[in-house]
């Protein structure tokens, strides 16, 4: 049996960075509480460590984006991070462009998790893209478990359902997962609130050598 990991350490992404707010997810959400059940059966503990600073810096470049009303929010939204001991939340997503289903469970053989909360239409994600796929294919490489998951509400952004997620993993050529949290729930047991989000997760013990 695994042993389950304790806490090493904990971080955010870039506080104050521009980003999406999650459509119908409200701001108050990071403070949505993490069910017991989740936390205790989670193997992955948030890292700070390890983050992957050029992603980070990219994200704090200044730009200026018009809010439309609610149909579409992009304003300066602070991620809220996690505390230091955060467990990843389990969860089981499916990926529109292979039909696959995949699990926390599925990423047990790495040493190390970046979860990604990305969407199709976020000018933000959009920016980074292209970098997205360059920094992850390289840590990769090195033994860095790496899945996409994008929880918009179809109903306020349908570039964002699960055939346009498709085509845009295909043409991009992601080479991790691209999930589709259709009812926003990961989103919330992770306490993401805008695109993009990025969490770092590390196993007890076990150190990518850079």
């Amino acid at each position: 049996m695994a042993t389950t990991c304790t806490a090493l350490s904990v971080a955010s992404m870039a506080g104050g960075a521009r980003a999406c707010l999650f459509s119908h997810l409200p701001r108050t959400l990071a403070k949505t509480n993490i069910s017991t059940t989740s936390i205790v059966s989670s193997k992955w503990i948030y890292s700070s460590k390890m983050g992957l600073n050029p992603l980070q810096r990219e994200c704090a470049i200044n730009k200026t984006v018009h809010t439309r009303k609610l149909q579409v929010r992009a304003a300066r939204t602070e991620s809220q991070g996690v505390s230091l001991g955060f467990r990843a939340p389990s969860f089981e997503l499916p990926e529109p462009l292979t039909g696959t289903t995949w699990k926390l469970e599925d990423f047990e053989p790495y040493t190390a998790l970046l979860v990604m909360f990305i969407c199709n239409h976020c000018p933000f994600v959009k920016h980074l893209k292209k970098d997205i796929v360059k920094l992850t294919n390289f840590y990769m490489k090195k033994g860095l478990a790496v899945v996409a998951i994008s929880s918009n509400s179809v109903a306020t952004h349908p570039q964002d359902g699960p055939e346009l997620m498709a085509e845009d993993a295909k043409i991009l050529n992601y080479p991790f997962p691209y999930l589709y949290d259709e009812l926003q729930e990961v989103a919330r047991d992770f306490g993401a609130v805008c695109t993009p989000e990025f969490f770092l997760f590390k196993k007890e013990c076990h150190i990518i050598v850079n």
